[in-house]
């Protein structure tokens, strides 16, 4: 696996940015498309996958290696990202559902063969999505 290191001064760098930067560097080493498939926040101690009772320090990266992950990349010591190469997975087509969000804000999955105006979500076509109060990365 090709390790990373990209060091960043000037930026309060949120999770998401750093994932963004990781994604374009990780692009430009493979040529391809990368896939992301696990990642450490270090400062909030979370990983993905979540795997219960597995080391957070490490369990995210063994699952990297040995799920196809090519290239490491660690951003400010604080982020990091393993990447596969994307041309290996099968494209899924259109989905059948989309993100809608009502009037008032409120967000909702919708069939979209069943909704009839994607500014007015109706309850025939769509699933109001509860709000957990988390946001993921």
């Amino acid at each position: 696996m090709k390790d990373i290191n990209i060091s960043l001064s000037g930026l309060d760098l949120s999770f998401r940015m750093a994932g963004k930067i990781a994604a374009a560097v990780a692009g430009e080493i493979d040529g391809a498309e990368p896939v992301l498939v696990a990642w450490h926040d270090k400062d909030k101690a979370r990983m993905s996958p979540t795997i219960e009772g597995g080391d957070i320090h490490s369990r995210w990266r063994d699952y990297g290696e040995s799920h196809g992950g090519q290239v490491e990349v660690d951003v400010n010591g604080d982020y990091d990202f393993i990447f596969a190469a994307g041309e290996g997975f099968e494209g899924l087509g259109r989905s059948p559902y989309v993100n809608v969000r009502g009037a008032s804000g409120e967000e909702y999955v919708c069939q979209l063969s069943a909704l009839h105006d994607p500014k007015h979500p109706t309850e025939e076509a769509c699933v109001k999505l509860e709000d957990t109060g988390e946001r993921g990365g």
